[in-house]
């Protein structure tokens, strides 16, 4: 079946975004509660040990190339090019997650010295399904979204797969109050495997010629206007995969919740638990950036890209310098919510901007994208390495942990800073639809 961008329809926007929530809310199981659990069961969990096991299992998102590849290269006639791989992939971890169900006492059970390599294992199975449905839905979504609507749904479906990563682990926390775990990771199984069956509903373009990604790659290497998109991407996100865990953990010491000395953090009374403030925070930043992708998805489609990108970067200087006051525990909740409007909306600007540019690759919109993405997921385990090796230094020299943080929030606006540079020299007719229009 072929449909035009011209036919596309609001009801594809939300089938995807039911997609991208159950990945975001399988993120959120290894981002947001296991963090919590680790340091509930351990007792104390260092921060370097902390950001090893994320990088581990965000390994699959630096192969998205890999992925992309495949997903531009290969399909079946009656499926087209994208669909085989969504319910491939969202079949696979539908069906891990409930094998997961019934190798949760035994984990529970483990040895805490190894605990930490079994989820890193567990989480990089997981999120290999994650990242090859991700890479082929973001390749669907560009074959078949006209350029006039890029903004608003990528951004729509950036803020529920980011609604998924935020939320996801509280309501979770909140369900297993009621419900047993076990069950809680079977249903996500089943709706995940759902989800990716319902996109059969969707029609999808055909390309008929034979795809020659050796020349569209040699393409895509070889132009320097596509190395400074690279350039961008990597920039654009590089403290993404360290903010959310940072901001939570530093309210909490803020909160009284938890304290450290060093590099090490510790429950400030063994009979608290963490589960209620770490809803509590993730709410907030949640809202955040849910509001953020949508409104700045919005302008990147009815303003311009570049107002969107130029609001989103010094939105996240804005709300990393907030963090630098000294508040109490409460403000910092609404500091909080301001850096996840500025991931959100920095996500949502970028992607317009990524989406123009993988559009000149018809043939092999999702290779282009999937390239775009993997830079993005190479500077966030960047950034995490960056992060791990400033706090441990700035902790091994000062026992303060309030300084370290600081120090840490500094260096992540000198990072997320550099994404102005290649942005500007991007060419803008490559990116702004209306300026073609125009010509």
């Amino acid at each position: 079946m072929k449909t035009s961008e011209n036919e596309y329809k609001l009801i594809y926007t939300g089938i995807f975004s039911s997609l991208y929530f159950t990945q975001g809310v399988t993120q959120s199981i290894f981002t947001v509660i296991v963090p919590v659990y680790l340091l509930n069961k351990l007792g104390s969990l260092d921060t370097a040990a902390l950001s090893f096991m994320f990088s581990i299992i965000l390994t699959p998102f630096i192969l998205k190339l890999i992925y992309g590849l495949l997903s531009d290269k290969f399909g079946s006639k009656r499926l087209g090019r994208r669909k085989p791989w969504i319910l491939g992939s969202t079949s696979f971890t539908g069906i891990m997650w409930i094998v997961l169900s019934f190798l949760i006492p035994l984990l529970l059970d483990s040895n805490p010295s190894g605990i930490i390599g079994y989820i890193s294992l567990l989480g990089f199975i997981l999120i290999l399904g994650v990242a090859i449905s991700d890479t082929a839905m973001d390749g669907f979504i560009l074959d078949i979204c006209p350029k006039e609507k890029l903004g608003r749904t990528t951004g729509t479906v950036w803020a529920f797969r980011s609604l998924g990563i935020i939320i996801g682990g509280p309501i979770i926390l909140l369900l297993i109050l009621f419900i047993q775990f076990e069950l809680i990771l079977i249903s996500i199984g089943i709706l995940t495997v759902l989800f990716g069956f319902l996109t059969l509903k969707i029609p999808h373009n055909t390309i008929t010629e034979k795809v020659k990604l050796g020349k569209n790659l040699k393409s895509m290497f070889k132009k320097g206007e596509n190395w400074k998109m690279f350039s961008f991407s990597f920039f654009m996100a590089i403290v993404d995969g360290v903010i959310f865990t940072m901001i939570s953990l530093y309210i909490l010491v803020q909160a009284g919740v938890v304290t450290g000395e060093g590099a090490t953090l510790d429950l400030l009374k063994k009979d608290v638990s963490l589960y209620g403030p770490q809803a509590i925070i993730t709410l907030f930043i949640g809202v955040g950036v849910i509001l953020g992708a949508l409104v700045g998805g919005s302008i990147a489609d009815l303003k311009t890209r570049r107002l969107s990108v130029f609001i989103s970067l010094a939105l996240t200087t804005l709300a990393l310098l907030f963090q630098l006051i000294p508040a109490e525990w409460f403000v910092l909740l609404v500091f909080a919510f301001i850096i996840g409007a500025s991931s959100g909306w920095s996500n949502s600007s970028f992607s317009a901007v990524a989406s123009e540019y993988s559009k000149k690759y018809p043939e092999a919109t999702s290779t282009y994208y999937s390239i775009c993405t993997s830079f993005i997921n190479f500077g966030s385990q960047i950034g995490l390495i960056i992060m791990g090796i400033v706090f441990s230094t700035v902790s091994g020299a000062s026992i303060d942990i309030r300084l370290a943080f600081g120090i840490i929030f500094i260096v992540m606006i000198f990072l997320s800073s550099l994404a102005i540079i290649p942005f500007l020299l991007l060419d803008r007719k490559q990116y702004e639809y209306k300026l073609k229009e125009d010509v």
